[in-house]
């Protein structure tokens, strides 16, 4: 985990500086899905916006409690801070943090992959989103295994159970963006106090030299990428990590 979470640092510092940005209107209610604590740090400034400040229902689905990264119950605790920060109420799940064979080992622990889609989707469902985050499947961001798993999870899921919300994949920069030509750039520098907050309170996998990358970084630079998965070809969803 230590190791995406570095290149985490290294892709929001080479964002480009020139991007078209768009105004995005909050909906009413958000659904985030990751697969670790911390996950959500990359959504953090949109959820410190339309949580917070706009006062959006918001929840936030966790698959593991980050155990291969530390201690699962101080990452578990730091999760629960990052939720109550973030004005989100919190589900996590007890699946094993794994850097292989992610979707079957999940599957099984769920009772089979028809249960572990199943589950996924109720909690969907009982969320009621008007819009779900989650990662891209094609490579999760930071290309970890169990981003990827999750993204593509939440997908068929959604596809299978006939969820309608709208699904949009996070990114960390465009050169992530490669199945759609237009992605949805988003300035979160009025709200990139989220962010910085949200890796202060993952003290287990920020250390403080990260942190300071990420509270100077320049404005222009300040920016949430985001996949419309409408627009992101399913052929896509299988394309390997560089």
């Amino acid at each position: 985990m230590r190791q995406a979470l570095a290149v985490l640092v290294l892709l929001i510092a080479a964002a480009p500086a020139a991007a078209r940005v768009r105004p995005a209107r909050a909906p009413h209610r958000i659904l985030w899905i990751g697969a670790h604590p911390d996950d959500e740090i990359l959504l953090s400034p949109l959820l410190g916006r339309d949580c917070v400040e706009r006062g959006a229902a918001c929840a936030m689905l966790v698959m593991t409690r980050g155990e291969a990264g530390g201690s699962a119950e101080v990452r578990a605790g730091e999760l629960a801070a990052s939720a109550a920060m973030l004005h989100a109420t919190l589900t996590q799940w007890t699946f094993a943090d794994v850097m292989a064979d992610v979707d079957a080992t999940w599957s099984a622990a769920a009772g089979g992959r028809e249960a572990l889609l199943d589950r996924i989707a109720a909690a969907i469902d009982a969320a009621s989103p008007s819009v779900v985050y989650t990662f891209d499947p094609r490579h999760g961001s930071t290309c970890h295994p169990a981003h990827r798993a999750i993204g593509a999870l939440v997908v068929e899921a959604m596809a299978r159970r006939g969820i309608a919300a709208p699904l949009y994949f996070v990114e960390t920069t465009s050169s992530f963006a490669s199945a759609v030509a237009d992605p949805i750039v988003i300035d979160a520098a009025p709200f990139w106090s989220y962010l910085v907050r949200d890796a202060q309170i993952h003290a287990s996998q920020f250390p403080a030299s990260q942190i300071e990358t990420f509270a100077t970084l320049p404005v222009e630079q300040r920016k949430v990428w985001l996949l419309d998965a409408r627009s992101a070809p399913r052929a896509m969803y299988s394309v390997a990590c560089p």
